[in-house]
């Protein structure tokens, strides 16, 4: 969750958002959760220091029944099983991490100046350093059998490829699993979306909404979609903001129409840096945190006419957020 942005609006998942004007079509979003994880010594640990609420700062999903998350409450990775939430393994890092990804076989772990490749059972296999002109970075991401930093300037850079450290190679936008580059730019009620194809085809557009746009961050494509987090403003003194997943149509002639845009609810204990996250299958995941512990949901696209499930009731209903309850720093 980003910092600047204090409250959101919590309301059930809907089909039809603010970008009504670009013809969305008849979907709406199926939720269900696949995952949760509560607060104490033996699972997740939680933390309130002077300014920053931490817990868990990023998730995984490992396939085979298996879900990480990245403590930067307690500096390790913990493993878990997906269903009954019993801790598998975990193992310490010797460093604060920002954001990690899992990828045939090892976590590749963002800390400050190199990310760290583990093996599942915790042995460093690698070290990738990065400059430390690179100020602000929060996440990284793998294709390719390469490693990229995701700009905070919605650009990437490319620091290792085949186990071989290289000089960062810049590109615009972020790389997704799919390949396809996707750079984001906003302007009052607009936000504009380029797609940079594998096969090096461009595609613009540009899309409305009835409020204005406070970000817009990119969650991943595949071959035929894009999904962005989109924040809007509801007020910007004091700064209170409405947090959209929105899914656009991506075919061989350019971006199409949004297919899908679901509120997601009010409800953040703890800062993380990795929330969404979106699976080959296009299947998104959306990790919410709250007083109970962090909660993994898998959102699916189906026909307006069937059975759609929502996010807990109990979540739904709980509005918090980690920067209302910070313990104050003393200034003396």
């Amino acid at each position: 969750m980003k910092k600047f942005t204090l409250m959101l609006l919590a309301c059930p998942i809907i089909a039809f958002s603010q970008q009504a004007a670009n013809n969305t079509t008849a979907l709406t979003t199926n939720v269900q959760q696949v995952a949760a994880m509560k607060w104490d010594n033996n699972n997740l640990i939680y933390r309130q220091l002077p300014g920053a609420n931490l817990g868990v700062t990023s998730f995984e999903m490992m396939g085979n029944g298996k879900i990480a998350f990245l403590s930067d409450a307690s500096n390790e990775v913990i493993i878990a099983d997906q269903t009954t939430g019993n801790v598998l393994n975990r193992f310490a890092l010797q460093f604060v991490p920002r954001d990690f990804v899992y990828d045939n076989g090892y976590f590749y772990i963002l800390g400050e100046n190199n990310v760290y490749a583990y093996s599942e059972t915790g042995n460093l296999t690698a070290t990738i350093p990065y400059p430390a002109s690179y100020v602000g970075v929060e996440r990284l991401a793998r294709y390719n059998n390469s490693t990229y930093l995701l700009l905070p300037s919605g650009y990437s850079a490319r620091i290792e490829t085949d186990g071989q450290n290289v000089t960062p190679q810049g590109y615009l936008g972020w790389v997704t699993q799919s390949g396809n580059f996707v750079y984001t730019k906003l302007s009052g009620n607009t936000y504009s979306v380029k797609v940079l194809t594998t096969d090096g085809k461009i595609f613009d557009k540009s899309f409305t909404t009835d409020k204005k746009v406070g970000g817009v961050y990119v969650v991943g494509s595949t071959a035929t979609e894009v999904v962005l987090d989109v924040q809007t403003f509801i007020t910007e003194s004091p700064i209170q903001v409405e947090r959209h997943i929105v899914t656009i149509e991506l075919n061989a002639n350019g971006l199409g129409n949004i297919t899908a845009d679901s509120k997601v609810p009010d409800c953040y204990y703890v800062l993380s840096n990795k929330e969404i996250s979106l699976m080959p299958n296009g299947t998104i995941m959306n990790m919410v945190t709250s007083p109970q512990g962090a909660y993994v949901f898998a959102l699916t696209q189906i026909n307006l006419d069937g059975k759609a499930q929502t996010y807990p009731a109990s979540l739904l209903s709980t509005k918090y957020h980690f920067n209302d309850h910070l313990i104050a720093v003393d200034n003396k």
